[in-house]
């Protein structure tokens, strides 16, 4: 079928534009044109459009100076905060390059005018696997000098590692070292990372040149009567506006005479518009409990009442330590405020070895260090060494597909004692000892774009998920059996005891009945003389598990980061040896490149 032109309409004109131009110049194009359409027909201001002389015609992406924003992620925030900055550099007048530090060519760096670092750090204070490769070469003699290069550094942490935003760190001085001449400034964000995102932005923005042509490089279409369509905002839920969730359920998985203690909590959404994929995370905002406002009030002799400035405004100390500020976690820079009232010297020589710090800090809460470093405080004094109470983050259990206007958590409690007092987790206490069916807790969403399920619903997936680890894997096989996905499942649990701690039995035995799940394999570590964790059941199924990495398996870890996700890693590392017959050296990249190319993803805490 042949499709008839407008008469009078140039079919060579047509071609010309396909051939010469790229889809974001023609997209441009189109709605450029559009626009002069309705400005015509509506208002009669169609002859006023113009396109500037300077920007010649449409080429003018040829105009634009080019800006490389590279970002390193281990769950997606940095590539969030990547293209939000992306999107407001290209409204100056830039072409911007957005790319993954794991898919960028190390060559091209020399050639890097206007370079900016989006990274977060791993665990205390490695690079994320996306990160790797780029960090090692610029610190390797192939590194190249950089003289003509300007960049800015954006870091993502969590200051509850004493190697807070250490990987941006290491960007960030090893590029001046290489001869880069920084733009502004390098900002560590915390787990709430937004606001300080938002503010390097705006000093990225600052110290930027903007060319002439203005934003984007066009001249602005003149249209001035209303032309531009205002479309309904969706209500965004965050930290400073989350929503209010109603606790539907609540159930404690564990037996009697377990030594943990396992929440199961359903919230609802409804009328939220909350919508969430399999491998997100949920944001809880906690209060502390009365027990450690108590102590604190108690062994600094403040009194609770006492009015005091928070945030822009007034209120009294007492609600400022319940809601507002953390006391169950001490991190280097709290311990630095500190020592700099306090004065003490074995404070300040514990800060300054990262060695004594790490140890020193495991454990300890606000009050510990009150009672083992005394000091005058004044109520003012006293919030100013303290942080902001941060939200805590929880993988999803479940799956929209299944639980429609629901969101489903595992929770472990946290108890134990420690320096003589009895010490809990902020969250999971709140969670599982103040909050009931009924009751109502604020939370919003995270999304977690490296921790999700295969696009091709043929690929199979590995999954290990000993403790709480398990949560996101729930949610992964609800999702594909309500989707009817053909990929196979395997799923490699463990706790203590099967008996007491085999979280969610009753659904996995049901999803192997139905074949939904193809395989289970269960580590109860406590069952036997010898402990068998998670990762010695890889290693006795390791002709399996090298099947299915060849089949083009996903593999996913969730839990423990400090032991258990290294000590899996260090299983499928042998398991290559062993099955591929690989050298240790080769079997390591092996690993690292599945890592690299998603194809080994973690969500570890």
């Amino acid at each position: 079928m042949t499709m008839q032109l407008p008469i009078g309409l140039d079919t060579q004109v047509l071609n010309d534009l396909f051939i010469r131009y790229d889809d974001k110049q023609l997209l441009w194009l189109s709605g450029y044109l559009y626009g002069l359409s309705v400005a015509k027909n509506t208002s009669g201001v169609g002859s006023d459009v113009q396109i500037a002389p300077s920007a010649k015609g449409i080429g003018i992406a040829e105009k634009l100076q080019p800006v490389t924003i590279l970002y390193g992620s281990q769950t997606g925030n940095t590539k969030k905060a990547a293209q939000k900055a992306s999107e407001q550099i290209k409204e100056k007048g830039f072409e911007v390059t957005v790319m993954d530090m794991a898919e960028y060519p190390t060559k091209k760096l020399k050639d890097e005018k206007l370079l900016f670092i989006v990274v977060s750090t791993y665990g205390e204070g490695e690079p994320p696997a996306a990160a790797e490769e780029l960090h090692k070469f610029i610190f390797s003699s192939r590194a190249p000098k950089l003289p003509d290069t300007k960049f800015a550094v954006l870091a993502l942490g969590d200051s509850s590692y004493v190697e807070f935003c250490k990987t941006g760190v290491d960007f960030d001085t090893k590029l001046e070292a290489l001869g880069a001449k920084r733009l502004t400034a390098r900002v560590d964000c915390d787990v709430d990372w937004d606001d300080k995102a938002d503010e390097w932005i705006e000093a990225v923005l600052n110290n930027l040149e903007i060319p002439k042509s203005g934003s984007n490089g066009y001249v602005g279409t003149g249209l001035s009567n209303g032309v531009v369509k205002t479309l309904e905002k969706k209500v965004e839920y965050t930290r400073k506006n989350p929503f209010s969730a109603e606790i539907l359920e609540k159930i404690q998985l564990n037996g009697r005479g377990s030594a943990k203690e396992t929440w199961h909590l359903e919230l609802s959404l409804a009328d939220s518009g909350i919508v969430y994929t399999p491998g997100d995370a949920l944001h809880i905002l906690p209060t502390n409990s009365e027990r450690i406002v108590a102590e604190v009030l108690k062994v600094t002799q403040l009194d609770p009442t006492t009015v005091v400035e928070w945030e822009s405004g007034t209120s009294t100390l007492g609600e400022v330590l319940l809601n507002k500020v953390e006391l169950s976690v001490i991190t280097r820079d709290v311990l630095q405020k500190y020592s700099d009232i306090s004065k003490n010297e074995t404070l300040k020589n514990i800060i300054g070895d990262t060695k004594k710090l790490h140890e020193y800090v495991y454990g300890r809460d606000v009050v510990d260090i009150l009672n083992e470093f005394p000091t005058k405080l004044t109520a003012q004094t006293l919030l100013s060494c303290l942080k902001k109470m941060p939200s805590r983050a929880y993988s999803i259990a479940s799956s929209l597909a299944a639980h429609n206007d629901e969101v489903h958590l595992t929770v472990g409690a946290v108890r134990y004692e420690k320096y003589g007092r009895a010490k809990q987790g902020v969250a999971s206490s709140f969670l599982a000892d103040r909050k009931n069916i009924g009751d109502s807790v604020n939370v919003f969403l995270e999304t977690n774009e490296f921790f999700k399920l295969p696009k091709d619903n043929k690929t199979d997936i590995l999954m290990v998920g000993p403790g709480t680890g398990i949560a996101p894997f729930r949610a992964f096989v609800e999702e594909r059996a309500e989707i009817g996905a053909e990929g196979k499942n395997w799923l490699i649990f463990g706790n203590p005891h099967f008996t007491t701690d085999f979280l969610y039995q009753t659904e996995w035995q049901n999803y192997l009945k139905k074949g939904v799940l193809t395989r289970l394999d269960l580590a109860f570590s406590r069952d036997q003389a010898e402990k068998i964790y998670v990762q010695h059941r890889l290693l006795q199924k390791s002709k399996q598990v090298w099947e299915w990495i060849n089949n083009g398996t996903t593999l996913y870890v969730c839990g423990d980061k400090n032991k258990m996700a290294s000590d899996v890693e260090h299983a499928f590392i042998s398991i290559a040896q062993k099955e591929g017959s690989l050298t240790q050296e080769k079997a390591t990249e092996f690993v690292k490149n599945l890592k690299k190319t998603r194809k080994y993803l973690e969500d570890v805490y």
